[in-house]
Formats: structure tokens, sequence, C-alpha cells
């Protein structure tokens, strides 16, 4: 059972406001944006410098690396990912969609590939499955382009996995009791 108590303590001590954010001009993330660039951004605005300004960072020398980095064969896939650690928590694939509250069918397409890139809160819902510890379920979210950021629903996925396991059901408890969605098809 998640201590609502030490997650509240934990949300005022971490969440970064979305609304206060925007009103300082501080629009770090959007829906489809490149998370490279979002990340580009974060780290400039909390070193109080204005991003991009001059140059689009698409254009700058260095991004091009940076680019073939992140591309190359040694960089796992997040189905590479999630299988690696699907294998390493000894379970089968049943047992993971079923903790995950997907449907065979949901979590065939994501195995398959036909699901190009699953949203967060699948992967969390993944994460959680798996029993993920935090780096674990960062590096999982990583491998898909993806991060948790300061935002009040990411620092609960970060309070749960660095204080858990749990399950999905009780972290969707959690969430409800801040005002959001239940994640993994269970509503």
């Amino acid at each position: 059972m998640i201590d609502i108590t030490k997650l509240t303590k934990y949300i005022e001590a971490n969440f970064v406001d979305e609304e206060s954010t925007e009103e300082k001009g501080e629009n770090l993330f959007s829906l489809n944006s490149n998370p490279l660039i979002d990340f580009a951004r974060k780290i400039a605005w909390r070193g109080n410098a204005r991003p991009f300004s001059g140059m689009s960072p698409l254009k700058h020398p260095g991004f091009k690396n940076i680019e073939k980095k992140l591309k190359t064969p040694g960089s796992e896939d997040f189905i590479s990912r999630l299988i690696f650690y699907i294998n390493e928590k000894n379970m089968t694939h049943p047992q993971v969609y079923t903790a995950a509250g997907m449907t065979p069918d949901c979590f065939s397409k994501i195995m398959s590939g036909k699901t190009k890139t699953p949203k967060k809160e699948t992967i969390v819902s993944l994460a959680l499955a798996l029993e993920l510890n935090y780096d674990e379920a960062i590096d999982l979210l990583s491998s898909a382009g993806q991060t948790l950021c300061g935002f009040k629903q990411d620092v609960i996925f970060e309070f749960c996995f660095k204080t858990g396991p749990y399950s999905i059901d009780e972290v969707n408890e959690a969430l409800v009791h801040f005002h959001f969605e239940p994640i993994g098809g269970r509503q």
C-alpha cells in the first residue's frame, strides 16, 4: 500500500507546476516534440540561459554527432529493452500483460512493433508489471524516447519506482487520489 502522506510530501518537494512554468515562458515539453530538443530546453532554462537564440539546435554541428550516437546499432530500441527485462525478471508474456492491465492484443502490437511509440503511461504500466526499480524504469522509458519530468503524475511514478515495488492497482489508487486517470486499461 502506498503511503499517501509520504507521497504528498514527495510531490510537494519534487513537482514542477505545469501552469506556472508556462506563465514564465518555460513551456518545456509538447506532445509531438523531439525529446532531444525538449531536454536541451529544460537544461537551458534551469541554467537561466535562453535556449536556441540565433541557431536552431538541429543545425548546430554537434547535434549530428548526438543524433548519430543515438542511432548506432549498440543502442537498443524499446522492444529489445522490454524483452531484456522480461527475461531478466523471468516472466512470461501473459504474466507481464496481465500485471500491466493490458489486453493480449495490445501487448502483441507493442512486441511486434505495430505500435511505433507506446505512450509513457503504457511504458510505466509495463515497468510496474516487471517490478522495475527507478533506474531500470528510466532505462526502459528512455529506450522509447520518453522520460519522467517534474510534473505531478511523473513525480507519482518516480515515487512508486523509488519506494516500490507496487502493483498497478496500488499506483492507480494513488493516481486517482491526486485526480489523474488510472493507467494500464484498468478503470
